[in-house]
């Protein structure tokens, strides 16, 4: 066995995938295995794992339907290590993420997730920011999505639920709430992964991240029996951004869960009022413009 598997889905990923596994060839550790999950690329993806998979053994090829998850879930499938590091095909491990990553968790065999702190580099605008974990425990997990998807190195024993398959987005916030609630980690404030902001995401997109916030976290309020006064205010934000975000096109086919009724009914009432409503929609502009995505 490994100690480590890395898993990178690539979708249409030609123009940065090499950059994603030379960033974990430089690895101070080496025991590891990459595993490249191209689903339903239609650029010249195959043609660079062709490649890659020349330059080192290692690397190991794998195929999946599109979708991010049905790619990650297939990697879990075929991963031999003892520890399980995501990576998407634009992003980057620090080069000694691995083997800090892995030496802590070796040594501390309560933990179940070592977590590092992220750079996130857009490429477009060229700025950069550093985005610290501000979690002493996975109990948070269940209000809000604290994890960029590269920042663990997680012990793939604790790893029981896969990637819900039907998310467009948040389903890592799913993910690692459902696998890390109530088990022990440790975060780092050092920076273990560069995440690159490639392209600005359309407004459409942005909504729609929006939409998933509040449908996952319902499905966490359902699974965790997760309320209560310390939920209360980000429940709202989530209710309000939903509603805010959503047409009765894209509301169809996302239904929310029971749970999140009162915060839906309590922020239509605040948006009906016109005072409220420009306040509510001003700031969530603000954040909007603000985005690491934008």
């Amino acid at each position: 066995m490994v100690k480590v598997s890395i898993i990178i889905p690539a979708y249409n990923a030609a123009a940065t995938l090499n950059r994603a596994v030379q960033s974990v060839l430089k690895q101070t550790l080496n025991d590891f295995e990459i595993l490249i999950v191209n689903n339903g690329s239609t650029d010249q993806t195959a043609a660079v794992m062709s490649h890659l998979i020349q330059a080192d053994p290692r690397i190991h090829i794998l195929q999946s339907m599109k979708g991010r998850s049905r790619a990650r879930n297939q990697g879990l499938t075929k991963a031999q290590g003892t520890f399980i590091q995501f990576l998407d095909a634009d992003d980057e491990l620090a080069v000694n993420k691995l083997e800090v990553g892995s030496s802590y968790l070796t040594n501390h065999p309560n933990s179940s997730a070592y977590i590092t702190a992220a750079k996130y580099q857009n490429d477009k605008r060229g700025d950069e920011s550093i985005r610290q974990i501000p979690l002493t425990s996975a109990a948070p997990l269940l209000r809000a999505n604290y994890l960029p998807m590269s920042a663990p190195l997680v012990r793939k024993s604790v790893l029981i639920k896969p990637f819900r398959e039907d998310l467009e987005y948040n389903e890592d916030w799913l993910f690692w709430a459902e696998n890390l609630y109530k088990k022990e980690i440790a975060v780092s404030s050092t920076v273990g992964t560069t995440i690159h902001i490639t392209s600005a995401n359309t407004m459409t997109q942005f909504d729609r991240m929006q939409m998933y916030e509040c449908y996952v976290r319902g499905i966490l309020k359902e699974e965790f029996s997760a309320r209560g006064p310390r939920y209360w205010a980000r429940d709202m934000r989530y209710a309000l951004n939903y509603l805010l975000s959503a047409s009765d096109a894209t509301s169809e086919d996302l239904k929310l869960s029971k749970t999140m009724a009162w915060p839906i009914r309590f922020s239509r009432l605040l948006l009906a009022v016109p005072p409220l409503r420009a306040v509510i929609t001003k700031k969530r502009n603000a954040v909007k413009a603000r985005s690491q995505y934008g």
